[in-house]
C-alpha cells in the first residue's frame, strides 16, 4: 500500500503507535476509575486516552491558552499522562493490585485486545485501500475532509469552516479534531491519513464492543461461580462475538439481495417486502446470479430498507434512512455518527462500571445528611470523568448524548436501588440530583462549544401518517429480535416461578398502559402545543392537506384525526409488538431488581449486575425504535429521515451488546425453547453476514486494483492540474488567508465545486452551500455571497473588484478548469492587471493579492 510517495504500511504503524501512547498515557486512570470492571477498562484506555488529549487541546486552545500545533498536541499528552499518573497514585488501595501486577496476572485478556485493535486497524486499513477516494458524491467525505483540513489550519478553536470564510464550523466537530490531531502526530497530511483514521475507528469500535461484552459476561460467570461452583464459558469469546456483531455483521439485505438476484423467490414476495428497488420486477436483461449483480451500488440498499408510504400506500418523497455501523465501515464516510462510536461503548463501560458500584460502593457519612447537605451529597460521589464523557458525546455526536444519558442514569439508579430497597423520596433525590448533575456538567465543560453554534434543527413533530411495517423492522433487526426474545421469555418463565402468574399478568399489563399510553400522551401535547403557535399549526395543516392524509381524515377536528392516522399506524404491528416487549422487559426488570424472596430466588438472581445492564440496553434500544413511531426532529428533511437514522443506529449498538450476552445466556440454559432461539439466532447471524462479506468485496472491487491509502490519487490524471496546484498551495502557503474559487451553483452540494478549499482548508468565500445551510438552519449569508462571487471573477470593473476583494479579505484568487468554464474570460484576465501572477500551470492560475 502506498499513497503519494509515503509507504502505507509506515503511515499505518505511525497511526498505531500514536494511539498507543494516548492509551498507555491514560491507562493508570482508566486502571482506577474501571475498578469495578472485571477487566478493569483496558479495551478503553485507547478511546479515554483520546478523549481527554483531545479536551486538554480542545480547552486550551478554546480559551487561548494552547495552540492548535504539535506542541500543543504533546503537550495535551503529557498533561493527561501527569494527571493520569497523580490519580493512580492517589487510588492506591491495599486490598487491589498494582496496575503492572494485574497486567501480568491478566495477560490473556491484555494480548486478546492487543490483537483485535492491531487486526482490525490493518485489516479495515487495507480494505480502505482497495476503495480510499475522498469522492464528491457517495457520501460526504469531501466535507470531511474540508473539516480535517480546515481544523490542521487553525491555530485555536472553534476552528475556521474552510466553506464559509469568516465563520467558524458550525458542526459537531469534536472528533475531528482528534483526527487532525493524530495527524498532526503523525506528520502526514490529511488526505494519506483519512482512510488509516477510519481504520482506527472500526478498530476502536470492535475493542470497545469486546470489552463491554467481555465485562458483562465475566461479571456474570464469575458471580455465578462463587456461588454454584460451576465455572464456564469464556468471556474473551463472547467479548469477540460482541465485536461481530456490533461491527460486522450486517442486517439481513444483503441476504435477500442474494435471493433476488437469483430469483429465488416469485415477484409477489418482493412486492409484499417492498424494499425500494427490489420491489421491481426481474429485469429480464439480465441472467439469474447468486451474486448481486442489480447494480455495483447494491450494497448501498442496506441503508434504505425502512419503506415509508402515506395512508394510501403511496411511497413518500425522502425515505428513511437506516444505516448500520457495518454500513457506515464500509461506506468509508468520516461522519460523527462513525467518529462517536467507540465513545458511547466507552459510555456503556462507564455506565455498567457505575451499576456494579462505581459511585455506589459503600455508603459515605454524609449519607444520612439533610437539607442542603442530603441535595449535595450525591455530587461528592460523582467523578468529573462522567460529565467529561457524557458531555463529550454532545460534541461528537448531539444526537447521542441524551441516549446514554437515559442508559447511565438507569444504570445509575439500579446501582443505588440495593442502598434504599424501595421507591422512596430520596432514592428519586438521589437520581435525579446525579442525572442533572451530570447532564448540567456535561454541557458546562463543553460550553465553549455551544457558544454560537447554530443547527438547523427546528423542534419536534408528530410522526402522524407512516409508521414502519415489521418485515422491514425485522429485515433491519432479525438476529437481535431473535436474541432479545429468547432472553425475554426465558426471564419470563424465570419470574413465573417466583410470582403468581395473575400477579405477573397485571405488572405487565401495567407497564402496557404505561408505554402506550405516554407515547400518545406525548403525541397529544405535543400537537397541542404545535396548534396554539401560528407556526405551529401552519405546520400540522400543511400535514393535513398532503392528499393521502386528507383522503381519510378530511376536515374533522385534530383529535379524532389522531384516532384515524394511530389506527392506520397499528397496522404495521411494529408498535403494538415493540410495546408488548418493552411491557414484559419492564417487569422483568422491577422483579430483577426486587430482594430475593428465597433461596432459589437468590441463585435465580445471581448474575444481577450484569442482568440489569443488559435489560436496560434492550429496553433503551427498542424505546429509540419506538419514538419514531410517534415524533421526529424537524430538519431540512421535514420528515423523519434524519431521525431514524440516528436513533437505528444507537439502537443497534445498544440491541448488539445484548444479543451477545442472550446468547451466552441462553446457551447456559437446557431445554428445546432455548435451543430454539439459539438455532433462530445463529441461522440469522449467518445470513447477515452476507453482507459485509459480499459487499467488501464489492465496495473492493473484487481487488482488482493496486491497493493505495492516497484518498486524492484518483484525481491525479483527470484533474491534474487541479492536483498540481492543491499540492503547491499545501506544501507553500501557510496559516489561512481567504483564497476565492467557484462554488456549487445554487447552493449545490455533492459537487466537484469547493475542491481547493476541501482538500487544503484554506477558506474560501462558499464551498457547499447546501450543506452549509443544513448546518446553520440558514441560507442568508451563502445567497448574499453568490452574487459577488460571480461579480469578482467576470466584472471588468476593477474598482469594483478590489472593493470586493477587500471585503472579503481575500489573498488568493483560484482560476482553474471549472472557473474557466464557468465565467467570462475577459474578466477572469482582468486580475494579472492588478494581482501577482503566484502560480501557473496548465489550465490553473492563482492570483494573490499585492502587498
Amino acid at each position: 500500500m502506498q499513497g503519494h510517495g509515503e509507504t502505507g504500511m509506515l503511515t499505518v504503524l505511525l497511526w498505531w503507535f500514536w494511539i498507543q501512547i494516548i492509551g498507555l498515557a491514560a491507562l493508570p486512570l482508566t486502571y482506577r476509575f474501571f475498578r469495578w470492571l472485571p477487566g478493569r477498562g483496558y479495551a478503553f484506555a485507547r478511546p479515554l486516552g483520546l478523549l481527554l488529549t483531545t479536551y486538554v487541546l480542545w480547552l486550551g486552545g478554546s480559551l487561548g491558552l494552547l495552540r492548535n500545533s504539535l506542541g500543543g498536541a504533546l503537550f495535551s499528552i503529557l498533561v493527561v499522562a501527569l494527571l493520569s499518573a497523580v490519580l493512580y497514585r492517589r487510588g492506591e488501595r491495599a486490598d487491589e493490585p498494582g496496575l503492572l501486577d494485574w497486567l501480568r496476572a491478566n495477560g490473556r485478556l491484555v494480548l486478546a485486545v492487543e490483537l483485535l485493535f492491531a487486526g482490525a486497524l490493518a485489516l479495515w486499513a487495507l480494505l480502505r485501500a482497495y476503495s480510499p477516494e475522498l469522492t464528491t458524491a457517495g457520501g460526504e467525505k469531501f466535507m470531511e475532509i474540508m473539516y480535517l483540513n480546515s481544523i490542521g489550519r487553525s491555530d485555536y478553536f472553534p476552528p475556521h469552516d474552510a466553506w464559509l470564510s469568516g465563520y467558524a464550523i458550525s458542526y459537531y466537530y469534536l472528533g475531528y479534531v482528534m483526527m487532525a490531531m493524530l495527524t498532526r502526530l503523525v506528520g502526514l497530511p490529511a488526505h494519506l491519513t483519512f482512510n488509516v483514521a477510519l481504520a482506527s475507528l472500526f478498530a476502536l469500535t470492535c475493542t470497545g464492543a469486546f470489552g463491554v461484552v467481555y465485562d458483562l459476561v465475566k461479571a456474570a460467570r464469575d458471580r455465578e461461580a462463587a456461588e454454584t461452583g460451576a465455572l464456564r464459558a469464556s468471556p474473551i469469546a463472547w467479548g469477540l462475538l460482541g465485536t461481530v456483531l456490533v461491527a460486522i455483521l450486517g442486517n439481513l439485505e444483503g441476504f435477500l439481495e442474494v435471493l433476488y438476484s437469483g430469483r429465488l423467490l416469485p415477484e409477489g414476495f418482493w412486492r409484499w417486502l417492498d424494499i425500494k428497488e427490489i420491489n421491481q420486477p426481474f429485469d429480464p436483461n439480465l441472467a439469474p446470479s447468486l451474486l448481486p449483480t442489480r447494480s455495483g451500488w447494491w450494497w448501498w440498499r442496506a441503508s434504505r430498507v425502512i419503506h415509508d408510504l402515506d395512508p394510501l400506500g403511496n411511497s413518500i418523497g425522502v425515505q428513511p434512512i437506516d444505516e448500520f455501523p457495518a454500513f457506515s465501515f464500509l461506506l468509508g464516510d468520516m461522519h460523527p455518527h462513525v467518529l462517536g462510536l467507540p465513545f458511547v461503548l466507552l459510555l456503556l463501560a462507564i455506565a455498567f462500571n457505575t451499576l456494579r458500584g462505581g459511585l455506589a460502593a459503600e455508603r459515605q457519612a454524609g449519607e444520612g445528611a439533610s437539607g442542603w447537605e442530603a441535595w449535595l451529597e450525591p455530587l461528592k460521589r460523582l467523578p468529573l470523568l462522567v460529565p467529561l464523557c457524557l458531555g463529550a458525546l454532545g460534541m461528537l455526536n448531539t444526537w447521542d448524548m441524551p441516549v446514554y444519558w437515559l442508559v447511565f442514569v438507569a444504570a445509575y439508579g439500579l446501582g443505588r436501588w440495593d442502598r434504599y430497597g424501595r421507591l422512596s423520596w430520596a432514592f428519586l433525590r438521589d437520581v435525579g440530583v446525579t442525572g442533572v448533575a451530570a447532564l448540567g456538567l456535561g454541557f458546562l465543560l463543553y460550553l465553549p462549544f455551544y457558544i454560537g453554534f447554530q443547527s438547523q434543527a427546528g423542534g419536534l413533530l408528530p410522526t402522524l401518517y407512516v409508521g414502519t411495517r415489521f418485515r422491514q423492522y425485522f429485515v433491519m433487526f432479525g438476529p437481535f429480535l431473535v436474541a432479545g426474545s429468547g432472553l425475554l421469555i426465558l426471564f419470563l418463565g424465570q419470574v413465573r416461578q417466583w410470582v403468581p402468574g395473575r400477579r405477573l399478568l397485571g405488572a405487565w399489563l401495567k407497564w402496557l398502559a404505561a408505554f402506550v399510553l405516554l407515547p400518545l400522551l406525548f403525541m397529544f401535547l405535543l400537537v397541542l402545543m404545535l396548534w396554539l403557535t401560528p407556526q405551529g399549526r401552519e405546520m400540522l395543516e400543511a400535514i393535513r392537506r398532503i392528499p393521502a392524509v386528507y383522503a381519510i381524515v378530511g376536515d374533522e377536528p385534530w383529535l379524532p384525526l389522531l384516532g384515524r392516522l394511530l389506527l392506520v399506524k397499528l397496522r404495521t404491528w411494529v408498535m403494538p409488538l415493540v410495546v408488548a416487549s418493552l411491557a414484559a422487559l419492564g417487569t422483568v426488570l422491577i422483579q430483577f431488581s426486587l430482594p430475593p424472596r428465597s433461596e432459589k430466588e437468590g441463585v435465580g438472581k445471581g448474575a444481577l449486575p450484569s442482568l440489569h445492564f443488559v435489560l436496560v440496553c434492550l429496553v433503551v434500544g427498542l424505546l429509540l425504535t419506538l419514538s419514531v413511531e410517534f415524533f421526529y426532529l424537524v430538519d431540512n428533511f421535514r420528515v423523519r429521515a434524519n431521525t431514524i437514522f440516528k436513533f437505528y443506529f444507537q439502537a443497534w449498538v445498544l440491541m448488539a451488546v445484548a444479543s451477545a450476552f442472550a446468547v451466552y445466556w441462553l446457551g447456559r440454559r437446557r431445554g428445546w425453547l432455548a435451543t430454539l432461539f439459539l438455532v433462530g439466532f445463529w441461522t440469522l447471524f449467518a445470513l447477515g453476514m452476507v453482507y459485509p462479506v459480499l459487499g467488501n468485496i464489492r465496495r473492493a472491487g473484487e481487488f482488482a486494483g493496486p491497493p493505495i491509502l492516497d484518498g486524492t490519487a484518483y484525481l491525479a490524471e483527470p484533474q491534474a492540474d487541479d492536483y498540481a496546484a492543491i499540492a503547491w498551495l499545501n506544501e507553500h502557503v501557510d496559516d489561512a488567508p481567504v483564497i476565492l474559487e467557484a462554488p456549487g451553483e445554487g447552493g449545490s452540494s455533492y459537487v466537484y465545486e469547493g475542491r481547493v478549499s476541501a482538500l487544503t482548508g484554506l477558506p474560501t468565500l462558499l464551498g457547499w452551500g447546501g450543506h452549509e445551510g443544513q448546518w446553520r438552519g440558514d441560507f442568508s449569508v451563502q445567497s448574499a455571497r453568490e452574487p459577488d462571487i460571480e461579480t469578482i471573477y467576470n466584472s471588468l470593473d476593477i474598482g469594483t473588484v478590489r472593493e470586493l476583494l477587500d471585503k472579503y479579505d481575500i489573498t488568493y484568487v483560484y482560476v482553474g478548469p471549472l472557473e474557466r468554464a464557468k465565467y467570462d474570460p475577459r474578466g477572469l484576465e482582468k486580475f494579472g492587471q492588478f494581482m501577482d501572477v503566484v502560480y501557473q500551470q496548465g489550465n490553473v492560475t492563482i492570483y494573490k493579492v499585492r502587498d
